[in-house]
């Protein structure tokens, strides 16, 4: 499974309703999405999928986003058959999520990567990079690393594999066999 760059029509949350949300009159934002977070992935005529979204699946209480997207389900299920290189990426974390602070390599698993967002004045050399670190820690931190870098990161010499069970999230034998430590 690994990340992919999605155009974003729509992304309508519980949690916060209205920090993500883009309009369908042909407004869309990038973001670098993860599979191992989507479910009920069905087609969108218009756009290329409708999916739901989880911004933490650890935690059961976290309800999901409703998100309209540029990929089609043929897609995603090619970026969630394609095995990555390694576990681990190393990000340039900036301390206290000030760019003019000296960024600090950070290594973290990228299967807990939840989503990238550009970052307005630098969106070239930097990105906010959401991700999970345990059931209940969601962290937000700014990186000294655009969200095409960071997909690189994670590709490497990526290839693709036979995974089945992609959209069940919520079932007990998801979880141990996609596991990924």
């Amino acid at each position: 499974m690994i990340p992919f760059i999605a155009k974003v029509y729509s992304w309508n949350e519980s949690r916060n309703a209205g920090n993500r949300k883009t309009n369908l009159d042909g407004a869309s934002r990038d973001y670098l999405l993860n599979p191992h977070f989507m479910t009920d992935i069905t087609t969108n005529a218009t756009y290329g999928s409708n999916l739901k979204y989880s911004e933490n699946f650890l935690d059961r209480r976290e309800g999901l986003s409703s998100l309209i997207i540029n990929k089609t389900p043929a897609q995603i299920i090619t970026y969630a058959n394609t095995v990555a290189t390694s576990n681990t990426i190393t990000l340039k974390i900036h301390p206290h999520n000030n760019p003019d602070k000296t960024a600090v390599s950070t290594v973290i698993q990228w299967a807990n990567i939840v989503l990238a967002d550009r970052y307005n004045p630098n969106p070239g050399n930097h990105c906010w990079v959401v991700y999970l670190e345990g059931a209940f820690k969601r962290k937000e931190v700014l990186v000294n690393n655009s969200i095409e870098d960071i997909m690189g990161l994670v590709r490497g010499n990526a290839t693709t594999s036979t995974f089945t069970s992609v959209h069940n999230f919520f079932s007990h034998n998801y979880e141990l066999t996609n596991n990924i430590m």
